[in-house]
């Protein structure tokens, strides 16, 4: 059964499936990395790992359905293997319902970490999870009824198929996916809403949830593909834009999840200090004493602490931040002061004078 050159828009699922796989596991990995490294190895952890797993296998399919003339019209394609393309597709279908599933309730679940406090959310998100697994299967059991037997899809055997079916529950699945996408880019924002952060910690949260709402953007684009299931003359050729958005949704899903996991890497800090030897100059009436605290006019300390603010004790604790529920802002103060002593000379003094100012906030 021979393959065929990658043509049409089976190129687009070629390299955008080789593409997506590299950038998945490349973020996946450093969000293992920092997890084991923290100490903070969870749930969501393992049900990404699932995603990322079944999310592979799918892009493999497609890329092999590439070679098998996804995305180009049946005029051009021997039945032969047109019918193990369509073969392939076929099978990648499952796999892409269920990663899709794991990757959503993964996300879920990080959330339920952060919303801990707050029950009107942690219903809500389990709200998304229950639906969440009903589309997927509602889509499994839909497409595996397309066709009676089901090896009339590819032309093995006589039967009837009912390929709108395959439309409608794609349809539905599509829907609850765009339903949980937007819901759970939003719910960290609500969450989030009052929580005192700098800019930067801010600008980092928008571009998170900014590719989060992007996945919604790829299943929605999708949604304008999948009635080309209901031509079984070209359903090879619906397979290339079919495929290429519900990878790019899955890969940008997984890339947003696997994100906010890597804050303890922003909070890392580079301290660079520079100091001066040069003895006062005479007469000066406030010389350097040895006793005193250096003040930090004394050093330039330059800091990477983007995500500092997110976690309570990141350090003490060994967690990644993500399930702490207190913002918690410290400010220390020292005041130094010298006195001059009439003939006896400079007498110096220095007094520490230090408190802690603790604002919280529930996350």
């Amino acid at each position: 059964m021979g393959t065929v050159e990658v043509a049409g828009d089976g190129m687009a699922l070629y390299y955008g499936a080789i593409i997506l796989l590299v950038l998945s596991w490349i973020i996946f990995s450093m969000r293992v990395g920092v997890r084991i490294w923290r100490k903070a190895f969870g749930m969501d952890d393992y049900l990404m790992s699932v995603g990322i797993i079944l999310f592979s296998v799918t892009a493999g399919l497609c890329i092999a359905c590439c070679y098998y003339g996804s995305g180009q019209f049946s005029r051009d394609l021997p039945p032969l293997t047109r019918a193990k393309g369509i073969k392939l597709f076929y099978i990648a279908e499952y796999f892409y319902a269920v990663s899709a599933m794991f990757i959503k309730i993964s996300v879920a679940v990080t959330l339920l970490r952060i919303a801990a406090a707050h029950l009107p959310f942690i219903w809500a998100l389990w709200a998304l999870i229950g639906a969440t697994i009903i589309a997927a299967l509602v889509f499994c059991v839909g497409i595996a009824n397309v066709c009676h037997p089901i090896d009339t899809l590819w032309g093995e055997s006589k039967g009837k198929c009912n390929l709108q079916l395959n439309t409608d529950v794609s349809l539905f699945f599509s829907a609850i996916e765009i339903m949980t996408d937007f819901s759970l880019s939003i719910m960290p924002a609500i969450l989030l809403w009052n929580v005192q952060m700098n800019g930067k910690v801010k600008v980092s949260v928008a571009v998170m949830l900014a590719l989060a709402s992007f996945a919604s953007c790829a299943t929605i684009v999708r949604l304008k593909y999948l009635t080309l299931y209901s031509d079984p003359g070209e359903f090879v050729y619906g397979t290339g834009k079919i495929g290429f958005w519900s990878l790019l949704e899955e890969g940008i899903g997984i890339i947003a999840g696997s994100l906010p996991a890597l804050r303890p890497l922003l909070s890392l800090r580079i301290r660079i200090t520079t100091s001066s030897n040069t003895p006062a100059a005479s007469g000066n009436a406030y010389p350097p004493a040895s006793n005193s605290r250096k003040t930090p006019s004394h050093s330039g300390v330059m800091m990477m602490d983007t995500f500092q603010t997110l976690g309570d004790n990141d350090e003490a604790d060994h967690s990644d931040g993500d399930s702490q529920r207190n913002i918690i802002k410290e400010t220390k103060y020292t005041v130094t002061s010298t006195e001059v002593a009439g003939a006896g000379g400079n007498r110096e003094q220095s007094q520490g004078v230090g408190w802690d100012h603790k604002n919280s906030s529930r996350v």
